[in-house]
């Protein structure tokens, strides 16, 4: 083989490795074919440059092949710049997560409708025998009335009246958040029934708690005090739950692959998704931890409802990839 038939069959598949290495530079993830891909790109190119060097010394091509061949290698063998994982974190948000989203979109919607039948449950129970509300609300949360509490709220003090008080309170808020995420991820990854009783009981409860507000003629305010953030808590517990039942899956339905394997394959998609899902429980416990707590003097209801609209519509796209980049490269 000479230089020029060298140079004629390896153009393709230099100009497809160059493409991926630029799509990472860009801060754009792979999916695993791509990546298979790069990997064999690497290697022929590689191979490539070992023969051009018996048959040319041309420092133009050699340098082309050398640099190309290096970018690959950094990329292959996790010998990359600093500065590329700062430029992962965008690609994180709105690449790998929606993709984890897509791809274990069965124990998304699992967990939701579990979560979903345990507050309709909850509800119809107390809609139906108000003493129910006993044996679904825990003691601490069930001492008044839902009118009572709303009045105290509204005509009483602000709960939150300094950027430091708001900024502690937020601050225990997300912490608890973010636990009670890991253990619908824990218990769903390790027994997968125990993912089910939590988001069960979690919506039941839910469900009493709501069904107590709309008999009692105050649902608007309940809407008003927990839709801002409960419209990014809510899908979050969702999202951890659903890393965890599929984790649990391959836990316990390997497969013909093995466990080992399953786990192995599982795994990412699970991180993602629990990034995802802490994420959302932090900027759930900011709003919480402000935001929600202003009574209507400072905050009118139907802006607090408008707002817990527009943070569900932007989670509900976000969830659903309609937020993942438009245009990436092939």
């Amino acid at each position: 083989m000479d230089i020029d038939r060298l140079i004629a069959t390896g153009t393709p598949e230099w100009e497809r490795l160059d493409a991926l290495l630029a799509r990472i530079d860009a801060g754009y993830g792979l999916d695993r074919r791509q990546l298979a891909e790069l990997v064999a790109l690497y290697r022929r190119v590689a191979d490539d440059l070992l023969r051009a060097r018996l048959l040319t010394a041309n420092p133009e091509i050699l340098g082309q092949l050398n640099a190309l061949a290096g970018r690959a290698y950094r990329v292959v063998h996790g010998q990359r710049r600093g500065r590329w994982r700062w430029a992962q974190i965008p690609a994180f948000y709105l690449e790998e997560v929606p993709r984890a989203l897509r791809a274990c979109r069965v124990h998304v919607l699992t967990a939701a409708l579990l979560l979903t039948l345990g507050a309709a449950f909850g509800f119809a129970c107390v809609m139906r025998d108000p003493g129910m509300a006993g044996e679904l609300v825990p003691a601490m949360f069930y001492s008044e009335s839902p009118a009572e509490r709303v009045a105290k709220i509204e005509e009483g003090e602000e709960r939150v009246d300094e950027l430091v008080e708001a900024a502690g309170f937020a601050a225990e808020l997300y912490v608890h958040n973010i636990r009670v995420a890991l253990l619908a991820f824990g218990l769903s990854a390790l027994t997968v029934a125990g993912g089910w009783w939590l988001l069960l009981v979690n919506g039941s409860l839910l469900g009493a708690v709501a069904a107590q507000y709309v008999r009692d003629d105050v649902g608007g305010f309940l809407v008003a005090w927990v839709g801002p953030h409960g419209a990014l808590e809510l899908p979050a517990i969702v999202v951890a739950a659903a890393a965890g039942l599929r984790c649990g899956g391959a836990l316990f339905v390997p497969g013909e692959a093995g466990r080992p394997a399953a786990l192995r394959a599982a795994l990412p998609d699970c991180w993602r998704l629990l990034g995802g899902a802490c994420t959302m429980l932090v900027f759930a416990g900011l709003i919480e931890g402000s935001f929600s707590q202003f009574s209507a003097r400072i905050v009118p209801h139907p802006v607090k409802i408008a707002v817990a609209g527009a943070l569900f519509a932007l989670v509900a796209a976000y969830l659903s990839g309609l937020l993942a980049r438009r245009g990436t490269p092939p």
